[in-house]
């Protein structure tokens, strides 16, 4: 869909307004003790240094899916992932950074003599 986007819609970001509004009424719906939840860990997300989009989309959903997995279940989300929440959110973000995954390749490349 990105390649059919107008140039008004990509400079002030409508669709990525539209996805985010998407992640918010999701999480509203997940109930409170979890939206609160989800509140903090945006705020994490918010200052851990992603820049791109494409990666907070990513991240945000994945952190919704195990958030409603754990309403599913009636768990905690410590239960889920583990005590340390903050690392698991920071090994997230590591494992899809396109960027980090780019150098590693031309790094690999150059160190291979391929070009």
């Amino acid at each position: 869909m990105a390649e059919h986007r107008n140039i008004v819609d990509r400079m002030i970001g409508l669709e990525e307004k539209r996805e985010f509004r998407e992640f918010e009424n999701r999480a509203q719906k997940l109930g409170e003790n979890y939206y609160e939840d989800y509140k903090e860990l945006k705020k994490y997300i918010w200052h851990s240094g992603v820049t791109k989009w494409a990666d907070f989309k990513f991240i945000f959903g994945q952190v919704l899916d195990l958030l409603e997995e754990a309403k599913i279940q009636d768990k905690e989300l410590t239960d889920l992932i583990g005590p340390d929440v903050a690392t698991f959110i920071d090994e997230m973000m590591d494992d899809n950074s396109w960027g980090k995954k780019q150098k590693n390749k031309l790094n690999k490349e150059l160190k291979n003599g391929f070009i």
